[in-house]
């Protein structure tokens, strides 16, 4: 499995600002500018759940698995895709720099080189901005 990971440290935010931001995923639009359309469908057996969205780069509605929920500490999930799935995972870990957020993005399967060649690597280079989105919504949260 090929994994990347891309962090932000900020004294601005705090863990729970940043979990109710990315675990909104009603409304992921509004902080990942490459997502046209996300709408959480239900919950299974405790936090884990179904989703679906529509990202830029699929081009179709896709289904999604949120796999792990760690309140303020770690949100996974996981879409499959044509021979491949692909995971994305949230981690919050409090520094003496303030709050570390890290978005680790990675692929497997027997087209996982498929995918990350036509896909993974967009995602991955856009997400240094989808991080930057977030520090400043939940910054112009406290100044309102």
């Amino acid at each position: 499995m090929k994994s990347r990971a891309i962090s932000v440290t900020s004294k601005l935010i705090d863990k729970k600002e940043v979990w109710e931001l990315i675990t909104d995923i009603d409304h992921w639009s509004e902080w990942d500018f490459n997502i046209e359309y996300s709408k959480y469908i239900e919950s299974k057996a405790g936090q884990v759940g179904l989703f679906k969205v529509k990202h830029h780069y699929f081009f179709i509605t896709i289904t999604g698995t949120v796999e792990e929920f760690r309140l303020y500490e770690q949100f996974t999930f996981r879409i499959g895709l044509a021979g491949a799935r692909l995971y994305r995972k949230y981690l919050m870990e409090d520094t003496r720099e303030g709050l570390k957020v890290t978005i680790i993005t990675s692929v497997s399967g027997f087209l996982a080189w498929l995918w990350n060649l036509l896909v993974i690597k967009r995602i991955v280079s856009d997400t240094p901005e989808d991080l930057a989105i977030i520090v400043e919504q939940i910054k112009n949260r406290y100044e309102k």
